[in-house]
């Protein structure tokens, strides 16, 4: 099959998550002729503009997928791909990619644009949050930042307060800006996972990571899926197009009343537990090329 089709080069600036993007990148070799190239530095996954603008000259780059950690210096990479490659099209947009590193401003996104997804009451000042907590709303604290390197997830979150005094101790050693505030809902054993990739959505069940692990047995830790509210599916892949987020993931807790509250949202998100996520994302890829020649050819006729 691979055979018949020409070359196609794609770009990764990717640094996170790589057992599964290998994945793709070999499913995508052998199946589609694609050849994902490397845009950052060989050998030290260093970002440089000057070996960005060389791959570019190299390879006629048609597609480029960001996947980055959580970083300072990214900020160069979203700059330099909207200066030097802003007419190359992205899986997931770059201000959807950058908007997911930092919490305050994915949930500022959400309630701005889908205002029918329900979410905690998230406060964006460490005043606004020491008033509620004052008022006798429980808040849970969590670093602001999504994707840290070597941070373990549980890590993330620094702790509950129930009290002013509470809230002090926790944040004690903080910066404001390293920190994001939310209205603690309570426990939930049971947190959903949606992953969205174009259209296709799949959920499955994942334990809280705010509870213990110890004395669940393998058959509890097995990740289960679950069907979708038809009206959260289609508030989700609103979210989607609304962010500029193609592939995406979304993290829920479901309330006794039956209300899902939207508690974290992952740019492309590693997949380990959807086995057919490889085939998936490598077919969207491969038809979204497609389509962007086939637009390409279509222009250039009418031109001609």
């Amino acid at each position: 099959m691979s055979n018949k089709l020409s070359r196609i080069y794609i770009g990764s600036i990717c640094n996170r998550d790589l057992v599964v993007f290998e994945k793709i990148k070999k499913f995508c070799g052998k199946n589609y002729n694609i050849s994902i190239v490397n845009l950052l530095k060989k050998g030290s996954n260093i970002f440089s503009i000057k070996y960005l603008k060389k791959q570019l000259k190299k390879y006629p780059i048609s597609f480029i997928i960001v996947k980055l950690l959580s970083e300072e210096d990214n900020q160069e990479i979203y700059n330099a791909i909207k200066e030097i490659a802003p007419n190359i099209p992205l899986l997931n947009n770059i201000n959807a990619v950058q908007t997911c590193e930092s919490r305050r401003e994915t949930f500022r996104s959400i309630s701005l644009k889908c205002k029918k997804l329900t979410i905690p009451r998230s406060f964006y000042s460490i005043i606004e949050a020491k008033e509620a907590c004052t008022n006798g709303t429980k808040i849970i604290i969590k670093l602001d930042k999504h994707n840290i390197p070597d941070l373990p997830k549980n890590d993330r979150i620094i702790g509950i307060a129930e009290s002013l005094d509470q809230f002090k101790e926790i944040t004690k050693g903080f910066k404001e800006n390293e920190l994001f505030f939310q209205e603690y809902l309570g426990k939930f054993d049971i947190m959903y996972k949606i992953y969205v990739i174009g259209r296709w959505m799949v959920s499955i069940t994942s334990h809280n990571r705010l509870q213990q692990y110890e004395n669940l047995s393998p058959l509890e830790l097995i990740h289960i899926r679950v069907p979708i509210d038809k009206q959260l599916k289609r508030r989700i892949l609103r979210l989607g197009r609304k962010m500029g987020l193609i592939i995406f993931g979304i993290d829920y807790v479901l309330t006794k009343e039956g209300i899902p509250y939207i508690v974290d949202i992952n740019d492309f998100p590693s997949f380990r537990s959807i086995p057919e996520a490889v085939s998936l994302i490598s077919d969207y890829i491969y038809n979204s090329i497609l389509l962007q020649q086939q637009i390409y050819k279509i222009r250039a006729s009418v031109r001609a």
